[in-house]
């Protein structure tokens, strides 16, 4: 037995290189956060075929698409503070269920009623798997190593969507789309045994509680991480906080709570803009409709880029400093790419740059989220920053088509949703963690 404290328990994670057993944990959230990435999008996939079958309006179209969405933001503030109270690996299990029994009912819905209401349920569990799984990537992760884990596991949100998009092009033709909704609630149902057996709690949160029966789950990972155990209670300042909206307004939580929420509603607000409507724009510009699609997975795949790039990036650099210059280059792009006066190679170039640092400052304030908080409550705020941003992803949509429909050229458009990042830059640059 050792005397370490919680303290130096929580630097060895911090400062040693990482253990198989960290890098596995970390790989089953990546495969978790692919399927979550299919099944954000599994509606986009499939409306076109559904449109058909039920003859939908566009407004009821819209509906279903926003359905999951509105659902994603109820999620990540209702559910992420059950991860701080009941812990990261129970909420989980249990968002794994919400997203399986959703999928699977939406795969034998009668009517489009039924549709929105399961593609809400749906929401809520990918809302709250979001913001629980970046807590405990970030918590399992060392310094070194935090950024490009958290770069990878955002990264494989729209790796899930590519290859989900891949996989629907044969299921749809071959078996309709309902089977879109069975394949991926089967694939979750998959991950729940998986997840149950392998899956291990934080050690974030255990050190938080300081109990007994926390201290010999504790010792169960620090063998498991080569770590030293220890054979006493934990006394923790954290142990007897509230998780509740009231303590991350209160000080010393006040500026980084405003700051943070500020950062992700700016960011998703443009975010949402340029991938809802930057095909159409396109097409409205001249190209064909599969030009304008391919600038969406140009941008998608920039992204990716842009994600890793910044992950490696934070262990030599500022983390804050990085994100801020992300956005500030996010502007400019936006900028450049809505001039629209382009070939289409630069146009197709533009897009892929946009989407690196759109992308990569996505993955700088999930990096940057989890050092704000104490691990009592860290999945609240995380899910509460979450939720924020998801309500400017909703708005955007909105407030283009309005834009547009008053005759607002594509440049002056996209300047309206381009400014923000700037006040988000400013607001990142000046955020300092916990």
């Amino acid at each position: 037995m050792s005397d370490v404290t919680a303290e130096e328990l929580r630097s060895m994670v911090n400062t040693r290189p990482m253990t198989f057993f960290q890098i596995t944990s970390i790989g089953l959230c990546v495969v978790i956060n692919m399927l979550d990435g299919f099944d954000v999008l599994v509606m986009s996939f499939a409306a076109s075929s559904v449109s058909a079958e039920w003859d939908l309006s566009s407004g009821d179209l819209g509906l279903l698409l926003s359905a999951g969405l509105i659902g994603m933001a109820v999620g990540s503030v209702w559910l992420g503070p059950y991860g701080d109270r009941f812990g990261r690996r129970l909420l989980v299990l249990t968002c794994l269920i919400i997203i399986t029994l959703g999928m699977l009912v939406s795969s034998q819905v009668a009517n489009k009623y039924e549709l929105v209401g399961f593609r809400f349920i749906t929401g809520l569990g990918i809302g709250g798997m979001l913001a629980t799984l970046n807590t405990m990537v970030s918590e399992l992760s060392n310094d070194r190593k935090r950024g490009l884990c958290i770069s990878i596991l955002q990264s494989a949100y729209p790796m899930g969507a590519i290859v989900g998009g891949i996989i629907s092009v044969y299921l749809l033709s071959e078996f309709g789309w309902r089977s879109l909704f069975m394949f991926g609630g089967l694939s979750s149902l998959a991950m729940i045994p998986i997840a149950y057996w392998v899956l291990p709690e934080s050690m974030d949160f255990l050190l938080s509680r300081g109990d007994k029966q926390s201290v010999d789950r504790i010792n169960e990972l620090s063998r498991k991480m080569d770590l030293p155990v220890i054979g006493m209670t934990i006394p923790s300042e954290e142990r007897q906080a509230d998780v509740n909206l009231k303590t991350l307004l209160s000080q010393p939580y006040t500026q980084k709570t405003c700051f943070i929420w500020c950062a992700f509603f700016c960011l998703m607000y443009a975010f949402y803009y340029v991938v809802s409507w930057t095909p159409k724009l396109l097409v409205d510009a001249g190209l064909t409709t599969t030009q304008g699609i391919s600038a969406g997975i140009y941008l998608q795949s920039g992204g990716i880029l842009g994600a890793v790039a910044l992950g490696a990036l934070t262990a030599r650099f500022d983390v804050n400093r990085l994100t801020a210059g992300y956005l500030v280059m996010s502007v400019v792009s936006m900028m450049v790419f809505g001039m629209g006066e382009l070939s289409l190679v630069s146009l197709m170039a533009c897009a892929s740059i946009m989407g690196f640092f759109l992308i990569g400052a996505m993955i700088g304030l999930y990096t940057i989220a989890p050092a704000l908080y104490p691990a009592s409550q860290r999945v609240t705020g995380i899910g509460w920053a979450i939720g924020v941003g998801r309500v400017g992803a909703i708005l955007s949509p909105l407030i283009g088509g309005v834009l547009l429909s008053y005759g607002l050229s594509s440049s002056e458009s996209i300047s309206f949703f381009a400014f923000p990042l700037l006040i988000a830059s400013f607001v990142v640059y000046r955020m300092r963690v916990a």
